[in-house]
């Protein structure tokens, strides 16, 4: 009785963390293809919103979106390619502000 136990507990310790694994994935906005937005739906949904867009990439799981607002500022802007919600910004440059001494080459 007691060898069935420490396979069972490592089995369930596995699939566990196999779930929490797949539903952190699902909350970063990953999604498969057919859970992504098209690039025409998040076209038409920021012309909705009266921006004239220029460019729409997905890059690294997120939409990376130009456009111009309605004053003719040019903005850009990550969405989730699942719910089309803008992502919060960082810039290349940040990921340097955390203390952390940067290293040119």
């Amino acid at each position: 009785m007691k060898r069935n136990i420490l396979p069972t507990a490592s089995l369930a310790m596995a699939v566990g963390l196999f779930a929490l694994g797949a539903t952190a994935q699902q909350q970063k906005g990953t999604g498969t293809a057919q859970d992504r937005m098209s690039i025409a739906q998040i076209a038409t949904m920021l012309e909705g919103q009266g921006y004239t867009v220029r460019e729409i990439e997905l890059e690294r799981g997120r939409y990376d979106v130009e456009m111009i607002d309605a004053k003719g500022m040019r903005v850009e802007a990550y969405l989730d390619p699942v719910t089309g919600e803008v992502l919060p910004y960082r810039d290349d440059d940040d990921r340097y502000d955390d203390g952390h001494e940067r290293y040119d080459d």
